[in-house]
């Protein structure tokens, strides 16, 4: 198929690139030849092509962003639809990926914040990209602007596409949900963008081989970046990518933006440079400069950020940042002084105390309640097939996959016993061998016995009714053996008591009716545990500060099931997980779960007294909005204890020789 050299007003110059359907070239207006463009041409013809090649125009012309290629026109050159594009001079992050392997941190992120202002920017249009890859994005040679191209499988949420079922996208760059095209959105594209920030950093995708394909491995955890070597990030990374990388759309960042600011907390945390305080020389006589920061976030922060509750977050940011101030801190080290009984502490300890640097933390507290369900091993119970009835068709099921009440609250259930759906069956009963009677034990089939003639008596002595019996048989047969009873013999023939005549009796297994119904059954139960935990921190009097401090509750969420997968990126979350499934085996399983998390601010205080004989520097914690601090020996009027020590011992000195007198 031959290209013309003339699209519109635009001369065709050199090809820059091919796909399955299209050619993209290098065009030049014809009376401004400064102004260069890129010309993309249908190659394909199908219906199908041309009909999604005008949905890409479509939908491109509505989006007029700095990180979008911008579509100029469109129109046909028959056989060719085409449409004309802004040029950018550069490469696709997927030749520079294949040139470098990885970017370097910084870079990466500079990248993803870009592309992720575009996607938010076409989300808010109700534009969902479905295709986000490196080789739909552009770095252009100035400026490392990135900008993305391709909406050739884009759709308005407002107006879906029809079209057949399949897997429309980049292998390896897929979300869940591309397998079902109708269920993608705004958080496909956040998880593809998450691939791709991966692919910058590692070098490789977040799996060992792409997930998401027909007959390809499923969707699992992404690998920690620290098995790739990467370095330049922060360790809490891999919280970022949990959120970014989410199976359940609902557990990804609202927003790429969300992700973004996350990303940017990260960075400039990790990135904050610190000094190292000299602790064995003596504080500096002259005044000075207070040194603040905070550490990185929790990898709870990290992890569950956007799902945590914003307002006591926010407040203990305000705190942190009032207790930067010198005479904050001097207020609150003076009332701890006045504090103490009989004046024992140290007077004005604020004022004394030259502040050289202030770190302020979140503690977070965690406390997991799960609800395990208990399923014995199936059992077998049989019932009389009396009624014949009509049972309805089941297919087979799990004893896991019975139904049973649904389990809503953390309470102990003695719960009871369950048939097993679809396990119902009629079997033919073995004991009477579907006969449904059973051949007499006592006339054994024949319905008469020999019993004595009225006038006569057996003997039976002192062997008892069961001894009787045998005799009884035991003349039976040699009766008949011989010939028949007479009136010499002592005995005739009788009805046989036990089966009234009959021969037999109706088997009790079956009740006489041949079958029996059986059904897999088990016993349930439920118990409820809860499990408590907390961050490390140095020296935490945990009973004394949960008893002079209320924790802040900023989450509280529960899962029907297996626990959310992103608690377990949270270590102390982890361990109690660790802890909570240990309980599990085939025969009781975790079904409710739910986390609650809860944090004490506290700030990390340096500072020296500035006065002869106190050396080195002091270290301290304030607790809590409360702004507690712990009893301390360190900061004692050592002379007004000794004081006290005398007066106490002498006063007892006193009494003891008054005693003896």
């Amino acid at each position: 198929m031959n290209v013309p050299g003339r699209i519109g007003n635009y001369t065709l110059e050199h090809p820059l690139g091919r796909g399955a359907s299209s050619q993209v070239w290098l065009a030049r207006h014809q009376q401004l030849p400064d102004h260069v463009v890129a010309v993309k041409l249908l190659t394909d013809q199908a219906p199908e092509a041309v009909r999604r090649f005008q949905r890409e125009a479509a939908i491109a012309a509505r989006l007029r962003h700095p990180h979008i290629v911008h579509i100029y026109d469109y129109g046909v050159v028959p056989p060719f639809h085409y449409a004309i594009l802004e040029h950018i001079d550069g490469v696709t992050l997927r030749e520079r990926l294949a040139r470098q392997g990885r970017l370097p941190a910084l870079e990466a992120l500079a990248i993803f914040r870009q592309i992720a202002r575009a996607l938010d920017y076409a989300h808010g249009l109700n534009v969902v990209h479905c295709d986000v890859s490196p080789a739909n994005i552009l770095i252009e040679r100035q400026g490392n602007r990135a900008v993305l191209t391709d909406f050739g499988i884009a759709r308005d949420r407002n107006a879906l596409a029809t079209g057949p079922r399949v897997v429309m996208g980049t292998p390896g760059y897929l979300s869940p949900e591309h397998a079902n095209p109708s269920s993608l959105t705004h958080l496909s594209d956040i998880f593809c963008l998450g691939v791709v920030f991966y692919h910058m950093l590692a070098g490789a995708l977040p799996w060992p081989e792409p997930p998401g394909l027909p007959g390809g491995p499923s969707f699992g955890p992404p690998t920690p970046l620290n098995a790739h070597r990467v370095s330049g990030v922060p360790a809490a990374i891999d919280g970022v990518f949990a959120r970014l990388l989410a199976l359940d759309p609902a557990h990804r960042f609202p927003s790429a933006g969300d992700a973004v600011e996350a990303l940017d907390l990260l960075f400039k945390r990790h990135d904050q440079p610190t000094r190292a305080l000299d602790t064995g020389a003596r504080a500096p006589a002259r005044p000075v400069e207070l040194e603040t920061g905070d550490p990185d976030p929790a990898p709870v922060e990290v992890v569950l950020g956007p799902e945590l509750d914003p307002e006591p977050l926010q407040r203990a940011v305000g705190r942190a940042a009032r207790l930067r101030d010198p005479a904050i801190l001097s207020g609150i080290l003076d009332a701890y002084a006045a504090e103490g009984r009989f004046g024992l502490r140290r007077k004005w300890l604020g004022r004394l105390a030259r502040f050289h640097k202030v770190t302020s933390r979140n503690v977070f507290f965690y406390r997991l309640r799960v609800l395990y369900e208990c399923r014995s091993q199936l059992e077998t119970d049989e019932q009389p097939d009396r009624k014949a009835a009509n049972y309805p068709l089941k297919p087979p099921m799990d004893r896991w996959a019975a139904p049973l009440p649904p389990a809503r609250e953390f309470a102990d259930q003695p719960g009871g016993r369950v048939f097993v759906p679809g396990s119902t069956r009629v079997v033919t009963c073995d004991t009477c061998a579907g006969d449904g009677v059973l051949v007499c034990n006592q006339c054994e089939g024949r319905r008469r016995v020999y019993a004595p003639r009225p006038a006569t008596s057996l003997a039976i002595g002192a062997a008892g009714k069961s001894d009787a019996l045998s005799q009884v048989r035991g003349l039976d047969q040699r009766l008949t053996a011989s010939s028949p009873a007479s009136a010499e013999s002592g005995f005739i023939l009788v009805p046989c008591p036990a089966c009234d005549g009959r021969g037999g009796n109706a088997c009790d297994r079956c009740a006489g009716t041949g079958r029996l119904v059986q059904r897999q059954t088990f016993h349930w139960s439920r118990q409820a545990r809860a499990f408590e935990g907390q961050d490390e921190h140095p020296a935490l009097d945990v009973e004394w500060l949960l008893r002079v401090c209320t924790p802040e509750v900023v989450y509280c969420q529960s899962q029907a099931g297996d626990p959310r997968p992103e608690w377990s990126l949270v270590p102390p979350l982890a361990a109690l997980l660790t802890e909570a499934r240990a309980a599990e085996n085939d025969e009781t399983r975790i079904v409710l779960a739910e986390v609650t998390v809860s944090f004490v601010p506290v700030t990390d205080v340096v500072f020296d007294l500035g006065q002869p004989g106190d050396a080195g520097l002091y270290r301290l914690t304030i607790y809590g909005f409360e702004n507690r601090i712990p009893p301390d020996w360190r900061f004692l009027n050592w002379e007004r204890v000794i004081l006290i020590a005398v007066i106490v011992v002498l006063a007892l000195v006193a009494a003891i020789l008054g005693g003896v007198r």
